[in-house]
């Protein structure tokens, strides 16, 4: 695992616009390619949980301050959940 591969994988899955019906079988062709389960994890994680393309909805709603915070947040959890994977895989 190398971490310039996780982060990669995080800011792509960041930027994504990406169904999670089309990235699970997507993110089993990575695996079945050679990816790290700490990439894959990191790339997936921050697809779902982060909202890049999604921002300029999410400030009208909530507000800069809270969309920031919680983008944040989840980009950060999202590599800790990943590291973890890739211990436990």
């Amino acid at each position: 695992m190398r971490i310039s591969q996780v982060v990669l994988a995080a800011l792509v899955g960041t930027i994504s616009m990406i169904p999670s019906l089309i990235s699970l079988p997507l993110s089993g062709s990575l695996i079945d390619s050679g990816a790290s389960y700490t990439t894959i994890a990191a790339f997936y994680t921050t697809l779902t949980m982060v909202g890049f393309i999604t921002m300029p909805l999410e400030i009208k709603t909530l507000g800069k301050k809270v969309t920031f915070w919680r983008n944040l947040f989840a980009f950060t959890f999202a590599i800790i959940i990943s590291i973890f994977i890739g211990i436990l895989m």
